[in-house]
């Protein structure tokens, strides 16, 4: 039995050799350390990130290092002894090392007089190094068998895309000389398109200057990203940079083998697949960071025929490749993708519109629909004019190092635990009405809603004069010219000229190339993402059934009032998470009285965060009426408080509203039928604003509804106006 085990191991090591070499000759190896009298089928390479296992009870977590191999007789080693030091210089390499960790393991040789070992420790994830070195105990004495410096534990992304994913060195776009490469960002190979013989098979610091041709390339905004996450969790981070400037069916797994001269059968995506499995990464690694669509914009522009396609095209490609990478990446947790922008054009100080917009579509309608994709907006970074288009950023606070920043919040708020604040994450409209119409009865105003609803937003404006219309369009049937553009809350307001008093289809966003401004932002400096929103056919531009909304406690009050109450036969009450799906909460049966009557209904149990209402009113012969859609923001509370005094009204009247926060106010008096008198707005500030409501003493005596809206709810109160 003994003997058939040994020829049976002798076969396997056999086979093994030759699979080993068939393999080396399809490309290049990691090389491991050669010891005498033996082989290394696993040891660490210098500067090598192993990927820690993160555990809920882990404290700290640890990466787990193999050393394992085969030792002959021919120096009759009795044990092996692994010592481990660890860098006493922190953070950064000192290279005083200290040691930390002996482990022994005793040799049992077989009849052919190979003795197989296999060690192993646990690594602390730390901004420390670690040395490792293999020895041989024979007589009393030690041998050096191996060794391997500036080993660390940490977390593994790939950067994937074009030329802003490599975001290489360029003179016009400067990385200042005090932004060092950081010892703590790590990197296997290269992204090097030339194929699998120019890229090198071992580990590296990263490099923010390198190209794609060159070296342990990360990138400016990669190594920035790297840095300030290695930083702020205290955990080497390893980069894997795939990109190359070309459109989005170059990075698919099933890409035509032959290309860019490789001659090996590689593509770039089995090429970073190589990296990430002999690096050890593959299974661990834990988000892309994906920027890739300018040249699919330039397609777009050069072929003006594919506009219809594109967005289609760009969605089915990206779902395509992003189930590749869930299946080669396991631990892949999220994806974080750079929503792209204006500005790649072929033709010297012009951009496509049309080219343009339905790639950001596809590329905002693709992180809606998946929950693991989140996206980022461009449209607040500055171009650099690079002589015939603006396509890349300088580095600075409003280029890569910004982005890289912004990236580095996000995912610490994703991946690692970081209490998600406000103000830190990119925002696009979640609904959008007709809200105003001209003396024709056309539309001439639209409102959009904004999907962060506690950030604080403004308009961002340039001092070379652009402005904030431009780069908005109305879509349509007619030519329509936006006059003005303004912010309440989390609604911007859009009023337009209609001459041919049209119905228009949608509203865009496309942005603008060359500069950030002028731009709709937040108080943490992120743009509005680009859209292409279309306007449901059911939006009107009035609201034929008056419905409006107020808050008390954890209750929401919906009013309507209906004119001609006779013709409707039943009313029903729809709520939404989004201003796109609508439930149905309650009905209630008409009175069938004549004239105008006012319903009520209250939603004790509304949504946790903001409830999105409207009525549908059916009409005895069949038809159906909706009222416009009310929003309230159920976690924002404005108004602490708002009273009118004295009541009754008298000689004088005021009134005193109390806010959590600053927010422009609407104060629209209405009389008892629900008529409206006057309309008004106010700036409040937090805590108590006094202001008159002088405007009741114009009107007779009588019962009047004073009402308050915010951008987050809407509040009114009787007052009887005395004779």
């Amino acid at each position: 039995m003994k003997q058939a085990n040994q020829k049976i191991w002798c076969v396997s090591s056999v086979l093994t050799l030759i699979l080993t070499l068939l393999v080396s000759l399809t490309h290049a190896q990691p090389v491991l350390p050669s010891i005498p009298n033996g082989t290394l089928t696993s040891f660490p390479l210098d500067f090598q990130l192993y990927p820690r296992v993160i555990t809920p009870d882990a404290n700290p977590d640890v990466a787990v290092v193999t050393i394992a191999g085969t030792i002959n007789n021919t120096v009759p080693y009795t044990s092996l002894q692994v010592r481990v030091y660890r860098d006493n210089t922190a953070p950064g390499p000192g290279y005083t090392y200290s040691q930390i960790s002996t482990i022994n393991s005793a040799l049992t040789y077989n009849g052919f007089g190979i003795a197989n070992f296999s060690i192993t420790h646990n690594l602390i994830a730390e901004l420390n190094d670690h040395k490792y070195e293999l020895y041989g105990f024979l007589g009393g004495n030690f041998t050096l068998l191996a060794d391997a410096e500036q080993v660390v534990a940490g977390d593994a992304f790939i950067i994937q895309g074009q030329s802003n994913a490599l975001a290489e060195y360029l003179p016009i776009r400067d990385m200042p000389a005090d932004e060092p490469n950081n010892h703590f960002v790590r990197v296997y190979g290269s992204s090097d398109n030339r194929g699998y013989a120019e890229s090198p098979s071992d580990w590296n610091v990263g490099n923010r200057l390198a190209s794609y041709q060159a070296d342990y390339n990360t990138g400016m905004w990669g190594m920035r990203f790297a840095k300030e996450l290695a930083t702020a969790n205290n955990v080497p981070v390893a980069i894997l940079n795939g990109g190359y400037g070309s459109d989005i069916p170059y990075f698919r797994k099933n890409f035509s083998a032959q290309q860019d001269g490789a001659g090996d059968g590689s593509n770039n995506y089995s090429r970073l697949l190589r990296r990430a499995n002999e690096s050890g990464l593959r299974t661990s690694i834990r988000g892309i960071l994906w920027w890739q669509g300018e040249s699919d914009i330039i397609n777009v522009q050069l072929n003006p025929l594919l506009e219809s396609t594109a967005k289609n095209t760009y969605i089915n490609e990206f779902t395509g490749l992003h189930s590749e990478w869930e299946s080669d990446y396991p631990a892949l947790v999220k994806t974080f993708m750079f929503q792209v922008r204006m500005g790649c054009n072929i033709y010297p100080g012009q951009s496509s519109i049309n080219a343009t917009i339905p790639i950001i579509q596809a590329q905002l309608e693709i992180a809606n629909a998946n929950s693991d994709i989140e996206i980022i907006s461009t449209q607040n970074l500055n171009h650099v004019y690079e002589g015939t288009w603006y396509c890349h950023y300088r580095y600075g606070n409003t280029g890569y190092q910004y982005i890289a920043n912004r990236m580095t919040t996000l995912v610490r708020q994703e991946l690692y635990g970081l209490p998600e604040q406000t103000n830190t994450r990119s925002f696009y409209p979640t609904g959008i009405d007709f809200t105003g119409t001209n003396l024709n009865g056309a539309p001439n105003q639209i409102t959009i809603e904004l999907s962060n609803l506690a950030d604080t937003y403004s308009i961002l404006t340039d001092p070379l004069g652009t402005q904030i219309t431009s780069v908005f369009r109305v879509e349509g049937p007619s030519s329509y010219t936006i006059t003005s553009v303004t912010i309440n809350g989390f609604s911007v307001v859009f009023n337009f000229n209609n001459p041919s008093n049209t119905i228009p289809t949608g509203l865009s966003y496309h942005g603008r190339d060359a500069y950030n401004a002028p731009s709709i932002v937040n108080s943490g400096g992120l743009g509005l993402l680009g859209f292409s929103l279309p306007i449901t056919p059911g939006s009107l531009p009035i609201d034929p059934l008056s419905l409006t909304v107020s808050r008390s406690g954890v209750a929401n009050t919906l009013r309507w009032k209906v004119e001609s109450n006779e013709r409707f036969d039943q009313f029903i009450v729809e709520r939404g998470e989004t201003r796109n799906s609508f439930k149905q909460i309650y009905d209630m049966y008409g009175t069938g009285q004549d004239g105008n009557i006012q319903y009520d209904f209250t939603d004790n149990k509304p949504n946790t965060t903001v409830s999105h209402y409207r009525i549908r009113a059916i009409q005895q012969d069949g038809r159906e009426l909706y009222s416009q859609v009310v929003t309230v923001n159920n976690r924002l509370n404005s108004v602490k408080e708002f009273r009118v005094y004295p009541n009754p009204v008298a000689g004088s009247a005021n009134a005193t509203i109390n806010m959590n926060e600053a927010a422009l106010a609407t104060i629209n008096l209405h009389d008892a039928s629900g008529r409206l008198l006057s309309s008004r707005k106010l700036q409040l500030q937090k805590g108590n604003n006094q202001f008159s409501m002088g405007e009741l003493l114009d009107y007779n005596p009588g019962t009047y509804i004073v009402r308050v809206v915010t951008p987050t709810e809407t509040q009114q109160i009787r007052v009887v106006k005395a004779k």
